[in-house]
């Protein structure tokens, strides 16, 4: 874990001493959700953000939990808000690169776009349009996302396959 600020102002990297106690609560966190304890994870993920809001890796781990979960609206305002501190600078974790860190969030948003499109409130609803345009927006997450990490074969080929819906 970084010990930088996630999100400071004037894009200076500035040390946060605080960010340092946050890194082995995000970890036991990631542990746990790894291990099936879902509610112990969901505790930690959201101690750390309750620590600092400005986090775009809990919020990430989050949405991936809501969407296992289906929770989908919860889902897509974390991926929204992690895709919103990523595009500012604030990534925290220096594990990965910044473009594959944000990737990683638009094919999440992609996905809980998707799955929404697909609940039963929308295919059954009196709403076509409100399909056509979570499609079209799970397209472009997902488009993004490959865009933004070339490897990232998944994306590509999922927003291919809904833009052909």
């Amino acid at each position: 874990m970084s010990t930088k600020d996630p999100a400071p102002a004037g894009g200076d990297i500035i040390p946060e001493a605080h960010l340092v106690e946050l890194g082995p609560m995000f970890m036991a966190a990631v542990e746990a959700r790894a291990n099936g304890q879902v509610d112990k994870a969901l505790d930690g993920f959201s101690a750390v953000l309750a620590r600092e809001p400005r986090l775009a890796e809990p919020r990430m781990e989050l949405g991936a939990i809501y969407l296992d979960m289906g929770r989908l609206e919860d889902a897509e305002v974390q991926a929204r808000e992690a895709i919103r501190i990523l595009e500012s600078g604030g990534q925290w974790t220096e594990e990965l690169p910044e473009n594959v860190v944000l990737a990683m969030a638009w094919a999440l948003l992609g996905a809980t776009l998707k799955e929404q499109a697909s609940s039963d409130a929308v295919v059954f609803g009196n709403d076509p349009q409100r399909f056509r345009d979570l499609i079209d927006q799970a397209a472009a997450a997902f488009k993004r996302a490959a865009e933004l990490d070339p490897s990232d074969a998944d994306s590509e080929v999922t927003a291919m396959e809904l833009e052909d819906n």
